[in-house]
């Protein structure tokens, strides 16, 4: 994976479809063709995805409000999509996803029940 690759299927939350164990089931929050399987059947189910299209972001983490609180980035929910999100805000969409090229070859491996969730090392966001 390449960081164009990458950089092109961040959501709007600021998790990156590609890597997502999903990606051969979903094209991604921005693709208009299917709905991540996380929220509900429609598009509606996300807040993050709606809250950004009102107020024409690239992402929550243009967002004067960020992190919000709501959905995904309630603090019922783990912490780690507010670090990546975060991290696009403080350093850019191209430096997070250097990051994740750096920490693959390096061989933690982003996605669901992969390194980042199993906290096995230590990692540079």
């Amino acid at each position: 994976m390449d960081k164009k690759e990458i950089v092109e299927s961040i959501s709007y939350c600021g998790l990156i479809c590609s890597l997502c164990h999903l990606a051969d089931q979903c094209d991604g929050c921005k693709n208009h063709t299917y709905m991540c399987t996380n929220h509900s059947e429609k598009w509606d189910g996300c807040h993050h995805r709606n809250c950004c299209i009102e107020q024409n972001l690239k992402g929550c983490w243009e967002c004067d409000n960020f992190p919000c609180n709501k959905d995904m980035y309630s603090h019922t929910h783990d912490v780690r999509l507010r670090a990546f999100a975060r991290c696009i805000r403080e350093d850019g969409l191209d430096k997070l996803a250097e990051y994740i090229i750096g920490n693959e070859e390096k061989g933690i491996r982003y996605g669901y029940q992969k390194d980042y969730d199993l906290n096995r090392t230590r990692m540079k966001y």
